[in-house]
């Protein structure tokens, strides 16, 4: 029996471990669309960045991009950091773990822009109101 197919568990053993090419090259969309609230539950702490972020949002052009690519990078590098920070019992729990959290990601930006337009029809309603006395 060859063992090929078989992939070192070295999850949660720190920055310094190889990373498996199974987990490696995958955009990690939790980490894309939660940012620092993922980077708890996988204990990347460097998504933290985004609270730093705020700070230049507010400068025009410029100040929408800054969140939007580090966004992209934590898609781009969250599941190197969740193996290398957390450790789970094999690539498969890893990944079904990283999918549950797509799941709260997509689940909360519908929620979100659900909400969002309930609000903008609220306040549409309520200047209308105020217009008519």
């Amino acid at each position: 029996m060859s063992n090929e197919n078989q992939v070192v568990n070295n999850s949660g053993q720190g920055a310094g471990v190889v990373v498996p090419e199974e987990v490696k090259n995958h955009f990690n969309w939790g980490a894309f669309l939660l940012g620092w609230i993922w980077g708890i539950g996988n204990k990347s702490y460097l998504t933290f960045l985004s609270f730093a972020a705020l700070l230049v949002c507010w400068i025009p052009f410029v100040g929408g991009l800054v969140p939007l690519g580090l966004s992209i990078w934590f898609g781009i590098k969250g599941n190197e950091w969740a193996w290398q920070n957390k450790k789970f019992d094999s690539v498969e729990a890893f990944h079904d773990y990283q999918k549950l959290w797509v799941k709260i990601g997509l689940g909360l930006l519908v929620l979100s822009v659900i909400f969002g337009i309930l609000l903008g029809i609220l306040l549409a309603g309520a200047a209308a109101l105020q217009a008519q006395q």
